[in-house]
C-alpha cells in the first residue's frame, strides 16, 4: 500500500488528465491505469456476445487510454495524425466539444475496413465518456495532473480499483449513438456530487477519507463502467460485428 501511494503521487507531478491512463507503462506492474479498468470492464461484458472483442480489444484499451485533450500532442496512431484530429473534434480540459465527430471516424474508418483504426477511434470515445465520470470534470472544475493543479478526487480513484456495482441506479436509455453516452455520463456525475467544486477539499487517500467520500469513489468507477458498458454496447450494434 506505501509503494502504491508513493507512487500515485509521484504521478500526479507529471501532466495527466482525469482518470489517470497509461502514458507510464513503466509502472503497470504497479499501478494500473483507471482507463484500463473502466474499458476492460465493458470488454468482459460484452466479449462472450461479440468474440471480435477479443482480436481488437488491446486496440480498444489503447485508444481509451489517449490523452487528446486542450493540450497538444505528438504522432500518429494506426495512420491518425493525432494532434491534426484533436483540434478537428475540439478536444477541452474535461473532454472534447465533438464526441459525435469522434465516433463518426470510428464508424468510416469501420466501414472503409480499417478495424485496428475503428476500434482505436472507438477507444478514443469511451476515453472522453470515462472522463466526464469524474465530478470536477462533469461541474466544469478545470484542473491538470500537475503537483500544482491534480484532483484529490482523481488522486484516490488512481490509488485503488474498487467499484461498487450494486450502486447502479438508473437504466441503460439505449441511445442510437456511443456518442450520446458522453452527457450522460456527465449528468450523471454531476448528479451524485453536485457539491464538488473545488478538487482540492476531497481527500487525498483512503486511509484519510471520510466513508462518504470512499463510497463516491466506489460508485463513480462503478457508474462510469456502466455508461462505458452501454456506449460500447451501442457502438457494436453499429458495427454490426
Amino acid at each position: 500500500m506505501k509503494l502504491r501511494l508513493a507512487t500515485a503521487f509521484a504521478l500526479l507531478a507529471s501532466p495527466a488528465l482525469a482518470w489517470d491512463s497509461a502514458q507510464f507503462e513503466w509502472l503497470t506492474p504497479i499501478i494500473h491505469p483507471t482507463h484500463s479498468y473502466l474499458t476492460e470492464y465493458a470488454i468482459d461484458e460484452m466479449r462472450g456476445e461479440y468474440p471480435v472483442l477479443r482480436e481488437y480489444g488491446d486496440i480498444l484499451i489503447e485508444g481509451a487510454n489517449a490523452e487528446l485533450h486542450e493540450l497538444p500532442v505528438e504522432g500518429t496512431k494506426y495512420g491518425i495524425d493525432l494532434e491534426a484530429r484533436r483540434r478537428e473534434h475540439k478536444g477541452t480540459n474535461a473532454g472534447s466539444d465533438d464526441v459525435p465527430g469522434w465516433w463518426q471516424d470510428a464508424l468510416a474508418a469501420h466501414r472503409s475496413g480499417n478495424e485496428e483504426r475503428a476500434y482505436f477511434l472507438l477507444g478514443v470515445v469511451l476515453h472522453m465518456i470515462e472522463d466526464m465520470g469524474v465530478p470536477a470534470h462533469a461541474n466544469g472544475i478545470y484542473h491538470q495532473g500537475n503537483i500544482t493543479e491534480f484532483d484529490n478526487f482523481e488522486a484516490m480513484a488512481l490509488q485503488r480499483w474498487d467499484p461498487d456495482f450494486s450502486s447502479i441506479n438508473r437504466s441503460d436509455p439505449g441511445f442510437d449513438s456511443p456518442a450520446d453516452y458522453y452527457e450522460l455520463s456527465q449528468d450523471w456525475a454531476a448528479a451524485d456530487a453536485p457539491d464538488y467544486r473545488d478538487t482540492d477539499t476531497f481527500s487525498k487517500t483512503w486511509l484519510t477519507a471520510s466513508d462518504t467520500e470512499e463510497d463516491l469513489v466506489r460508485q463513480r468507477q462503478a457508474r462510469t463502467a456502466t455508461v462505458v458498458l452501454w456506449a460500447l454496447r451501442r457502438a457494436m450494434i453499429a458495427f454490426g460485428d
